[in-house]
This record gives structure tokens, sequence and C-alpha cells, in this order.
């Protein structure tokens, strides 16, 4: 029987296959006296030594196709497999009961795991995952038990997984695991950040996923609604196969009549499209839609996931190699905004109640200059290779911008006394995301050389709605009469002082937005490269004067529904007047499906 569940979508696109279930259950271990303790020690050498080359391979592995930054998780693995502490414990316990070894294994790493739960800390969550990831594979050398693995998969599947560990997503098959659907994890989870980078459909949040699903069960993955659907009706399986056939279509096509042209209204106004970046690899995918510019480079991505800071040499080289890459195009880059839903264990020592109104993004780095500073020397170093930007995150007020300005002044200082190469013209603006920035925009317009609204944050500041909470989810809501407005009163105080003013949320890359936004005066839309050919398409097809009236419209409107109806009814007309229709649900059932 059809059956519909409801997660966050956290990568679009729509995938269809056979679920291949994915489970880390613990397994039976044998018990058994042992009278050669020797014997014993050294059956675990030989397991710890193939565990050392299994992490060492992914590791290289890693650091080819992702970077040295997202291989440093098995750096910190192997850091595990060698601590001595742990051989010394195996060891006593051998001696003090005389049982097999794998048996003391899986004994002591249930009660580390006890241990650790028990301690109200998401760092030692962390390390508990971790270690459970090494020691899994530890013990099935032990039991010569080959270890599950998504490396090489015999057809294309949807994976349904409670979890995936940092080893899994980084092994996996992307060519044939072509759809993820997954209970826990976050938007800035290992799987979600891979799925987006490769352009996987992805959804979290499903409860008992893989008890939801029976092995081989055909399933559905909507990654852009968080729909997943599983034993299909061969009627839903046809809808969605033409929604998806026509959604790769309308893909390529949107690619192939856009590339190389710039982004420009009816009226010839330049609209500037960039990417929002997270990963090396995502460089090649701006490049290929023709990106005009990293809009947003979330530089906190060098911090997590790991158990040491990056060094500046470190920092330095990775801006640097996206500044070679994009030029002459230029690269946002926002400093750490560490905190709230992205957590880094050595950073941060204590639970937050509330940590995304707490200790993130520049009040974190004001707490820590020594870390701030090495960022920003980095930054600074890497603007001699191409056009640089530096974005700080939630700025609240001109006390705290001029507080952050003060440390960048000291780090250029500090490099011009060493006759250190940096762009000495390097631009600096904030994101808009606080409330009280908005407020005080005609305040901060002075003193930043653009904006860029992160409306993601915004809404949910402003609507007071946690954006990752299924419970409330329907509260968060782009297009609120006061979201409207927020972003009106922005980008005109960035107008009467001459500076841009960008849009780099989620709004920016959904084309039911497009005309408001610039004619709410919007200068440049920053998004994940996947989107950016349809926004081209959108753009090219809107007229600025009618986009300035249509805001004067919606800005009297007392609802969202009434501001969505109407854009929504003007969007549907363009896309399908032109054809470049996208959204699945939008033509899911079409006339041409009905004929």
């Amino acid at each position: 029987m059809e059956r519909y569940l409801q997660g966050l979508g956290v990568s679009p696109g729509i995938a269809i296959a056979p679920a291949l279930l994915f489970f880390h259950d613990r397994y039976d271990v044998p018990t058994y006296a042992v009278t050669d303790l020797d014997a014993e020690m050294a059956r675990l050498d030989v397991a710890m030594r193939e565990t050392r080359n299994d992490l060492e391979n992914i590791y290289e592995r890693v650091v080819a196709e992702l970077g040295e930054r997202h291989a440093a998780i098995f750096q910190a693995h192997l850091m595990i497999l060698e601590d001595v502490t742990l051989r010394e414990e195996l060891t006593e316990y051998l001696v003090e009961h005389r049982h097999n070894v794998e048996h003391i294994l899986d004994t002591l790493t249930k009660q580390y795991v006890r241990t650790m739960d028990s301690v109200d800390d998401p760092r030692f969550r962390e390390r508990t995952a971790d270690m459970l990831d090494v020691m899994d594979r530890v013990l099935r050398h032990l039991l010569e038990t080959e270890r599950p693995n998504l490396r090489r998969l015999e057809q294309e599947s949807i994976i349904v997984a409670h979890d995936l560990t940092p080893s899994d997503t980084a092994s996996m098959d992307t060519n044939k695991a072509i759809g993820l659907v997954i209970e826990a994890g976050s938007v800035t989870s290992h799987s979600a950040i891979l799925a987006r980078a490769l352009e996987i459909p992805a959804v979290i949040g499903i409860v008992d996923a893989p008890e939801s699903v029976k092995a081989g069960s055909l399933v559905i993955v909507d990654g852009s609604s968080g729909r997943v659907i599983v034993d299909p009706t061969r009627e839903t399986c046809k809808r969605y196969v033409k929604a998806q056939q026509r959604l790769a279509a309308r893909r390529a096509k949107l690619l192939r009549v856009t590339k190389g042209k710039p982004a420009c209204t009816r009226d010839n106004v330049n609209v500037m499209l960039s990417a929002n970046i997270e990963l090396p690899l995502e460089i090649e995918h701006s490049l290929n839609v023709n990106a005009q510019g990293i809009g947003l480079y979330r530089t906190e991505y060098l911090f997590i996931d790991r158990d040491s800071l990056p060094d500046e040499e470190e920092q330095y080289e990775a801006y640097a190699a996206v500044a070679r890459a994009m030029q002459p195009h230029p690269v946002v880059l926002r400093t750490i905004d560490v905190g709230g839903d992205k957590f880094v264990s050595h950073l941060q020592t204590l639970k937050e109640d509330n940590p995304q109104l707490g200790w993130r993004a520049v009040r974190f780095c004001l707490a820590h200059p020594e870390i701030f500073k090495t960022q920003l020397r980095a930054i600074f170093r890497a603007s001699a290779h191409g056009t640089i930007e530096v974005m700080f995150p939630m700025i609240s007020g001109l006390e705290e911008l001029r507080n952050v300005k003060t440390l960048v002044s000291e780090v250029a200082c500090e490099l011009d006394e060493e006759d250190v190469s940096f762009d000495r013209n390097i631009k600096f603006g904030s994101m808009i995301e606080v409330p009280s920035a908005v407020m005080l925009a005609d305040l901060l317009a002075q003193e930043n050389d653009f904006f860029s609204i992160g409306t993601n944050d915004l809404i949910q500041y402003l609507l007071a709605v946690d954006r990752v909470n299924e419970k409330i989810a329907y509260l968060y809501e782009p297009a609120h009469p006061a979201v409207v407005r927020m972003i009106h009163q922005t980008a005109q105080a960035a107008r009467v002082h001459g500076i841009p003013c960008s849009i780099c949320g989620e709004m920016a890359g959904d084309a039911l937005y497009t005309e408001l936004l610039l004619g709410l005066g919007i200068t440049a839309l920053s998004m994940a490269p996947v989107a950016i050919p349809l926004i081209r398409a959108e753009i090219s097809h809107i007229h600025l004067e009618e986009a300035r009236t249509l805001a004067k419209q919606v800005l009297k409107m007392r609802t969202a529904k009434e501001i969505k109806s109407v854009l929504a009814e003007r969007h549907l007309a363009r896309a399908k007047k032109y054809d470049y229709l996208m959204a699945p649900d939008q033509f899911m059932f079409s006339d041409e499906d009905n004929s």
C-alpha cells in the first residue's frame, strides 16, 4: 500500500529506486575462554593494523576527492585507534577475565558508550560516534565479517538509514546512491552536505526511517518538498517519472540556453547571480552553471568535524584556491559562523539551552580574537590571489560591527609591518539576519561596503520559528508580510547609501520570489549552484519597472497567503509561457499529464 512520509528536504530533485537499508546494528559476538593471552593480543594487533590501513586508504581518497579539510575526521579516527589507554584497558581485562579479545573489545566499547551517553554534552556524543565507527571496524576484522559499506552498489538505490557516519559518506558510490532517506542528521550533517554538493536528492528527519521501509521496496524521494513515498502505486510512479524526466530535460535546456549569458532583465538591467558553496568540489559546479562569483563561502566547514583548529596556512590555502578558481569573479567569504546548529566540539565547552540565540558567529569570534585574527590573516593573504570580499554573520548593531572592524584593522597593520602582500581595497560587509540589524540598516549602511541578507536566519528570528523544528515548520514563511517589509527596508537603506544589497538565503534560489526581490531593491542573488540556471531564466523574462510596481502592491498586502497567490500566478504564467517550469509539484498534475 502506498505510504507518504514527510521529512525535511535538504537536497532538491526527484529520485526513484529500490530501497537499500543500511544498518550499523551491533551483531552477535561470541564469548569463550582463552588460555593463550599472547595469541589473543596478536589477533588484536592484526585487526588494528588492518583497520589502520582502512582508515589511511579512506583518508587518501577523501583528500583527493573533497580536500584535506574533510579528510581530517579520519586523522581523528586514527588517533582513537592509537589510544594507549584503550590498549592498556583491553590488556588488563584480558588478563583478569581470560575471554576472547573480540568479546572484551565489545564489552569495553559498550561500557564506554554508556558513560559517554550519560554526559549531557554534545562533544561527548560526537566522540562516541567516532569511537563506535573505529571500534566497529576493528571488531569486524576480528570476526572476519565484511563491514557493510556503500562503496560498490549493484544497482541504483535509495539509501535508507538511521544515520550515516563520516566513513559511510566518504565511501559512498555516488553513481548508484541516487537518493538518501535518513532519520537523524541536520542540514549541516555529512550526508546533507555531500548530497547538496553532488546534487543527490535527500530527505532527513524521517522518524524510524529504516523500520518504515522494507529492503527492496520502491521509494520516491522528493528532496524539494521533503516528501518520501514508499511502495507508490503505478499511477504515482507514472506521475513522478514524468516529473523527473521533465525536470531533467528542463534543467538541461536551461543550462544550455543560459550558459555564458548574464542575468539580465527585459529592460536590460543586470542582476549578479552567485553561488553558495561549502566544499571545494562545488567550485566546478558553480563554474559549470556560469556563476558570476561566490556570494557565500561558508568557512566554518573548515572548523567542523575535527579535533584541532585549522591553522593559518591551511585556511590560506583553502581561501586562495577558491579565489584563483573563480578569477576574475569575486568570492565572498563569510567569517566563521559556529554555534547554533553548527557545533564544533573542541571550541565550545558548555551546552546552551537556546544555541540559535546564543554564543555563535561574531559573538564567538569577538570572544576568541586569537581564532578570529588567524582567520582574518589567512583571508587577507588569500586576497592577493583573486577578488575576495568578507562578510560578518549575525551583526546585531553598530558597536558589534565596530569591534569586528577594530580586529580587522589590527590584522591589516600586522601584515603591513610584516611586508605581506594583500588587497588593501578588500571590501567588508554585514550579513543582515537579525531584526535589530534591519532596524539599524540606515546606520550600518554607512559603515559597510555591502549588505547580504541571510533570509534563513532572519525569518526564524523575526517570526520566532525554529526552521528545523518539524512541529512548527508551517510557521516558517518567507512570504510573511513582516519578512517582505524587512527586506524592503534593508534594500532601501543600502540604496540610499550607495551600497549593493544581495540575498544569500534560500529565498534567493526560489523562482517564486525572484520578481518580488528585484522589485524590493535587491541587486544580487546568491544560491546553490543547481538553482542558478532557473533564476537566470526567470530574470530574463522580468521587467524591472513591473517588478517595482508589484513590490508596491505586495507591501500593502496583509497575509502570506495573499502574497504567495499573486507571486505564484505571475511566476507560473511566465514559466509556462517560456517553458522553464521547474518545481516538480507545480507540474505534477499538469494538463500534459492528464491528456
